[in-house]
């Protein structure tokens, strides 16, 4: 294409109007229920690949009481709806992350499913370990500006707790407050959460997701060890010896300590006309229009 124009339309009904009609070339960062819906009648061509380094999850904030019991944080993991969650939250675009085959890591991927599935029988075996087991009641927080994905996931988060004795109440924060009350004050006893490392290594998210202090670490979460293998491979060569074990000690410790429970690796949607070729998905996740050219025939 010779010329390129960018138009901001604010409405997502517009935006996919625009691209069925073939109004447009290019929608960008399409919801993933518009991108299924148009994938599936074929009204467009919707290109989708998992982030890269990116993950949904459900954040358990260390400095609520019961969240300080490990077991109380695996026994959620083991009552969420994962199944559910991922066809009504993520419309199946994207890529799970329960359901892994072993307590430990057998290879150093990132992200990778944890070991976790919905079995409710384990979750109340686990809660019925603790001084928590007559249930406790917590406030479930999701940003408004992820509402398409954070509040069905939410009410299904809140369904699966209450089969343990869990009570939540769901707190709707507004896109403007969040990074203030969830990721600099840390305040926020249950939520849900996204990030995305721009360098696509495990030492790279757990630098900004598994320290103290660290701003993407809204759990709270604080472990020794942790900070400790971190500090040591984040600036390791990926060759080295040492690498590959010391990042699989880190993600075995992420499956057992579990301050963040992985939901699913979102996929980063657009959809185009028939008649464009060339589209490809990128780490930075914007379009690069160099490589975007007419269909020939």
């Amino acid at each position: 294409y010779k010329r390129v124009i960018i138009r901001e339309i604010p409405a997502q009904a517009t935006r996919r109007a625009l691209v069925e009609r073939g109004d447009i070339h290019l929608a960008f960062e399409v919801p993933a229920k518009d991108a299924k819906e148009m994938k599936d009648k074929g009204s467009a061509v919707v290109g989708g690949a998992p982030i890269d380094n990116c993950l949904h999850v459900l954040c358990p904030n260390l400095n609520f009481e019961p969240f300080k019991d490990k077991r109380v944080r695996q026994a959620i993991a083991y009552a969420l709806p994962y199944e559910q969650i991922f066809q009504q939250a993520a419309y199946g675009r994207g890529a799970p992350m329960w359901g892994g085959k072993a307590a430990a890591p057998s290879e150093i991927s990132w992200p990778q499913p944890f070991p976790y599935k919905t079995d409710i029988d384990k979750a109340k075996d686990l809660i019925a370990q603790t001084a928590f087991k007559g249930g406790f009641e917590v406030p479930l927080a999701f940003d408004l500006g992820t509402a398409e994905w954070g509040e069905p996931a939410a009410l299904l988060i809140q369904e699966g707790l209450a089969k343990i004795g869990i009570k939540t109440t769901i707190e709707k924060v507004p896109g403007a407050n969040w990074r203030t009350v969830a990721l600099v004050e840390k305040k926020l006893p249950l939520h849900l959460e996204n990030f995305g490392g721009w360098l696509n290594t495990p030492c790279y998210y757990f630098f900004w997701a598994y320290i103290k202090g660290a701003l993407f670490n809204s759990s709270n979460y604080d472990d020794a060890e942790m900070k400790a293998l971190i500090d040591e491979t984040l600036h390791m060569e990926t060759a080295d010896p040492d690498y590959a074990p010391k990042i699989k000690r880190m993600i075995a410790k992420a499956f057992d300590d579990v301050p963040r429970i992985p939901l699913w690796q979102p996929y980063l949607d657009s959809a185009m006309r028939k008649d464009v070729d060339g589209y490809t998905s990128w780490f930075h996740r914007q379009p690069d229009m160099r490589f975007m050219k007419p269909r020939k025939g």
